[in-house]
């Protein structure tokens, strides 16, 4: 958000922090992706800990409570162990929302950028460089823009923000999951603004698409389907996580047409008119099974309507098996930003691909469902 505060030479914007957890997986996904059999027996061994841990306190409290009254041997059975999820995921919520709550305060000249929570320190716009924010290789959540200050690195992302086809992305790509991550984001008008005066200093080139240019929309694999796996197919898990990060298909939207290609070949797959193709939305959510049943039905099924609640789409092109298309693109990391009416029908089965938030509008609106999309946190956000 543009406050516009300050002297007249300079510009200030309101920023969002970098979305919930990115930062932590930033910096262990490259390694868990690199040894996955290693990562995933320590996580294994420490779910186990926890539980060996959480049990033993829970025996102990029980025979501490032995031939007392019935009100603590209750609490020992029933009221600590919800007594410390309580405390546990209060922690957590607690956390985050102070972490949202901060402002970041990016202020902009002609020369450069400073941040109110990095004194001190001013990037200079001569030797910044753009690059994708999201996926690599591809359109994404936004454009990034990388800023130094000495040995110190800035990584501003534009969210929703395209770039031109051709345009030269030296930065390498940024966001969850990537070793490096944007420090903070702006919506895209805003982000477009600096990117004017970054410009006229830099002489990077920032034009957006030009009316009418295709816009391509990168599908991958629904990350999700992991889940489907057995939980001991290390080696499948190991392949299908190494692959995720590849797009398997991709739609090319134009004014006049759709085109389906295979991005790592570029070979044709379909053309279609817009007219020909058929979009319905649906929300995806598959059937889970209650694998700790003594923390209650109630807590699993909520956690499961809200965790694995996609909105998507069935979108059916001649020539080819239909796509069902998911979008779990948040507002902050972990309320969602994208949702459907109540009365869109429910597929109990997990969406085969799933897209950027950038993606997903485009897909939305060329197909003509945008009257029926919600969106979350936008109009919050603008007036944080």
């Amino acid at each position: 958000m543009n406050i516009n505060e300050g002297p007249a030479a300079s510009r200030q914007f309101v920023a969002h922090p970098p979305f919930w957890g990115s930062k932590v997986a930033s910096k262990t996904t490259p390694a868990w992706q690199k040894n996955f059999a290693r990562s995933y027996a320590l996580m294994v061994v420490g779910v186990l800990a926890f539980s060996a841990v959480l049990g033993g306190l829970l025996l102990g409290v029980q025979s501490l409570a032995e031939g007392r009254v019935e009100w603590i041997q209750d609490f020992a059975g029933r009221g600590f162990r919800y007594t410390l999820l309580a405390l546990l995921f209060g922690g957590v919520y607690a956390w985050f929302w102070w972490s949202r709550r901060r402002k970041i305060i990016v202020s902009v000249t002609s020369d450069g950028l400073t941040v109110n929570t990095r004194p001190g320190e001013a990037y200079s716009f001569s030797d910044a460089q753009l690059g994708t924010w999201g996926v690599t290789g591809g359109a994404t959540m936004g454009t990034a823009l990388h800023l130094q200050c000495g040995q110190h690195r800035f990584i501003l992302g534009g969210r929703d923000r395209r770039v031109a086809s051709g345009t030269r992305l030296e930065a390498p790509d940024a966001g969850y999951g990537q070793p490096v991550d944007v420090d903070a984001w702006l919506s895209a008008p805003d982000f477009e603004e600096i990117l004017t005066l970054v410009s006229r200093r830099s002489g990077l080139d920032v034009r957006p698409p030009a009316p009418g240019q295709p816009t391509r929309c990168l599908l991958f694999p629904n990350s999700l389907l992991v889940q489907e796996m057995g939980a001991f197919a290390t080696r499948k898990k190991r392949e299908f996580l190494q692959s995720a990060g590849q797009p398997r298909l991709a739609i090319d939207v134009g004014a006049d047409g759709i085109r389906v290609i295979d991005p790592n070949t570029n070979a044709l797959i379909a053309a279609v008119s817009p007219a020909q193709v058929n979009a319905i939305p649906l929300v995806f959510r598959p059937v889970q099974r209650h694998w700790v049943p003594s923390l209650g039905h109630a807590i699993s099924d909520a956690a499961t309507n809200y965790w694995s609640s996609t909105p998507g789409m069935r979108v059916s092109v001649p020539g080819m098996p239909p796509l069902t298309i998911g979008c779990r693109d948040s507002v902050s990391g972990l309320d969602f930003r994208f949702s459907w009416p109540d009365n869109v029908p429910t597929e109990h089965a997990r969406a085969d691909y799933e897209v950027s938030g950038t993606d997903w509008l485009t897909l939305v609106e060329k197909f003509g469902l945008a009257p029926y999309l919600n969106r979350h946190g936008e109009a919050d956000a603008a007036d944080r």
